[in-house]
């Protein structure tokens, strides 16, 4: 098997909103939780005619996570390099990705602990935070994109239902 992509790029701005995007689905349940725990005090404080100083540590709490996301800033945190442009060769033995100013990067399978594929893209896991970025739209053809989907699933790094 050998894969070709074509040449793609993203930017900090796009890699921001889809880690923004990853951060608020993964935290839906703690979101829905503490908005929970907020209305059953705020209706607590309303019967008992009183100041519950839970209700300000819920809001506190809640303020904390839904503004975490303005933390994340993708120029600081990656390499400059993944916002070049690149493409990647991907072969049985290795996943390359040559960028725009000759730099190369040839990292074996065996280095992914996971590959999260989306619509539009795959983050290709090298650690808990540390991924690669390839999206669809850069495989030359939907057999491609067929061929290394049953490849990560044969190397136990994606499942396909």
């Amino acid at each position: 098997m050998y894969i070709k992509t074509k040449t793609f790029q993203i930017t900090p701005k796009e890699l921001g909103a889809l880690l923004t995007f990853f951060y608020y689905r993964r935290m839906k349940f703690i979101f829905i939780l503490l908005a929970i725990l907020l209305i059953i005090n705020i209706v607590f404080s309303v019967l008992q005619n009183r100041f519950d100083w839970w209700l300000i540590y819920f809001v506190g709490l809640g303020a904390y996570f839904v503004s975490l996301p303005l933390f994340f800033q993708p120029q600081k945190r990656n390499s400059t390099l993944e916002f070049q442009n690149r493409y990647c060769e991907i072969d049985e033995n290795f996943f390359a990705v040559f960028y725009e100013d000759g730099s190369i990067v040839k990292i074996n399978y065996s280095h992914f602990i996971q590959v999260v594929k989306k619509a539009d893209y795959y983050f290709l896991y090298m650690t808990k935070v540390q991924f690669y970025y390839l999206p669809v739209a850069a495989f030359e053809s939907e057999k491609d994109i067929h061929r290394f989907d049953l490849f990560l699933q044969s190397r136990q790094l994606m499942k396909l239902w």
